[in-house]
C-alpha cells in the first residue's frame, strides 16, 4: 500500500506530456535580489539565451517551458544606481540548475544564490507518502489491541486508502489545470526545438503501407486521434511534380503576413489532368482512406509554393498556426478538414516541422511529404489544438514546399 501512493502521483502526472521530454518548471525567487535566467546553448559555443525578459524580483516567480537535460543559469541583475551587484569584490552572482526528467519542478534561488533548491513530483510524492504511512501508523498503534490484530491492520489499511483517495483526486484536478495550461504555452516549446540541432524526429507510433496506383508508400503514424491524425510520407511526390508546381506560380515576398516569413506562390490546381492533378488526387486519395469520408475535389483545388531561404539572423519560418480550425468547435460543411505539405528541398540545418501541442518533431527528407487532419468525421467537432504547426526557421540552405489544404464535401 505504501508503494501505490508513491508509484500512482508521479505515473498521473506524466501522463500529461504531450512531448516525452517537455517539462514545465516553476521559479521562485528568494535570492534577496532580482535576478535573470540564461537557458545555456551547447550547441552554440555555451551561448546565454536570456530566459525571462523582464527579470525575477525576489519575491517573485515566473515559469519555464523547457526540455529534459536542458541547463539554466542565474544571474544577479546589477543595481541600476551603481551599476554594480554585491558579490565579492562587486561580482554578480550566480547559480546554475538543470532539467530533469520529472515533472511538476519548482526550482527555489535561496541564500544569494548559493542554495539553489530543485524538487519535483517524484520527490513531494515520496514524502508525501512517508507523512501519510507514518500519520496512519501512529494512529492504528493508537488503537491497537494484543487482542484483535486484525483489526488494527484494517485501520491502517483503511487510513491508506482513504489518504490515496484523496490524493488521487487532488491530482485529477491538477491534471486538468496543467492540461489547458500545456496547451496555452505549447508555442513556447517550439522555440527550443527549432534552434536544438540535436532534437531527433519523433519516433512512429505504428508503420504501415498504403498503396496507390500500384505503388507502395512507407508510412510512419506520428499522432492518431479521432480529431488529431499527423502521418509522415515517405517519398510521396517526385522532382518532377516539384517542378511542375514551382514553374506553374509567381513568387512574391511575404513578411509577417499571418506569421509567414517567405516566399509564397497559389495556383489552381490545372483540369484535364497533367503532372499537379496527378499529385492531388493522391493527396486526397490517402486522405478520403484515412478519415474515411472523401475529400471535396471541386472546391478542394488551391495548392501553394513556399520558398524559405536562408537567414541565420531572422531565420524564414511560419510561426504557429492551424490550417483550419483548431478550437474543438463543430465542423460546418466545406471547411477545411486536413492538410498535406510536400517537402521538394530540405533545408541544410533547420527548417524542421514542429506540432508543439502534440509533441511531434518532423525532420523531413526531399520528397517526403506530411499529412495531418483536424477533424472528426463520427462527432463532426474540430481538433483541439493538437495539430497546431511551427515551419522552423532555415538556418541554413533552402526549404521548399508544396501545401495544400483539403476541404470535407
Amino acid at each position: 500500500m505504501f508503494k501505490s501512493l508513491s508509484l500512482i502521483i508521479p505515473i498521473l502526472t506524466c501522463a500529461l506530456a504531450v512531448n516525452p521530454d517537455s517539462r514545465e518548471l516553476r521559479i521562485i525567487n528568494e535570492a534577496g535580489f532580482k535576478c535573470n535566467i540564461y537557458w545555456i546553448n551547447r550547441w552554440k559555443n555555451d551561448e546565454l539565451v536570456l530566459n525571462s525578459e523582464e527579470g525575477v524580483f525576489h519575491g517573485g516567480e515566473t515559469q519555464i517551458n523547457s526540455y529534459v537535460s536542458h541547463e539554466f543559469e542565474v544571474q544577479e541583475v546589477p543595481s541600476k544606481k551603481t551599476g554594480h551587484c554585491k558579490g565579492p569584490n562587486n561580482t554578480c552572482r550566480t547559480g546554475h540548475f538543470q532539467v530533469n526528467a520529472n515533472e511538476e519542478q519548482l526550482i527555489v534561488f535561496s541564500e544569494g544564490l548559493e542554495k539553489i533548491v530543485h524538487t519535483d513530483n517524484v520527490v513531494r510524492a515520496q514524502e508525501q507518502a512517508k507523512s501519510v504511512l507514518q500519520d496512519c501508523k501512529a494512529s492504528a498503534l493508537d488503537e491497537f489491541s494484543g487482542e484483535n490484530s486484525e483489526a488494527t491492520m484494517t485501520s491502517l489499511l483503511a487510513c491508506l486508502d482513504k489518504s490515496i483517495e484523496g490524493a488521487m483526486d487532488e491530482k485529477k484536478s491538477e491534471i486538468e489545470f496543467q492540461q489547458d495550461l500545456r496547451i496555452n504555452m505549447g508555442s513556447k516549446l517550439a522555440g527550443y526545438s527549432c534552434f536544438d540541432p540535436n532534437v531527433t524526429m519523433t519516433e512512429s507510433i505504428q508503420n504501415k503501407t498504403w498503396s496507390n496506383s500500384r505503388t507502395n508508400y512507407n508510412i510512419k503514424m506520428l499522432f492518431d486521434k479521432p480529431a488529431s491524425k499527423i502521418a509522415y510520407i515517405e517519398k510521396f511526390a517526385s522532382q518532377e511534380e516539384c517542378n511542375a508546381v514551382a514553374g506553374g506560380v509567381s513568387l512574391e515576398e511575404v513578411n509577417g503576413l499571418d506569421g509567414l516569413y517567405a516566399k509564397k506562390g497559389d495556383m489552381t490546381v490545372p483540369s484535364g489532368g497533367g503532372t499537379i492533378s496527378k499529385l492531388i488526387k493522391r493527396m486526397h486519395s490517402f486522405a478520403t482512406e484515412s478519415l474515411r469520408i472523401p475529400v471535396d475535389s471541386k472546391t478542394s483545388r488551391e495548392v501553394s509554393w513556399m520558398h524559405y531561404g536562408e537567414n541565420a539572423e531572422d531565420p524564414r519560418r511560419y510561426d504557429a498556426h492551424c490550417d483550419g480550425l483548431c478550437d474543438g468547435s463543430s465542423h460546418s460543411r466545406g471547411d477545411h478538414i486536413a492538410s498535406f505539405v510536400v517537402y521538394c528541398e530540405a533545408a541544410k540545418k533547420g527548417g524542421h516541422t514542429h506540432f508543439s501541442n502534440s509533441g511531434i518533431h518532423i525532420t523531413p527528407e526531399v520528397g517526403s511529404a506530411i499529412f495531418y487532419s483536424y477533424f472528426d468525421p463520427l462527432t463532426d467537432v474540430y481538433d483541439a489544438g493538437f495539430t497546431k504547426v511551427t515551419e522552423c526557421g532555415v538556418l541554413e540552405g533552402n526549404k521548399k514546399v508544396i501545401s495544400h489544404k483539403m476541404r470535407s464535401s
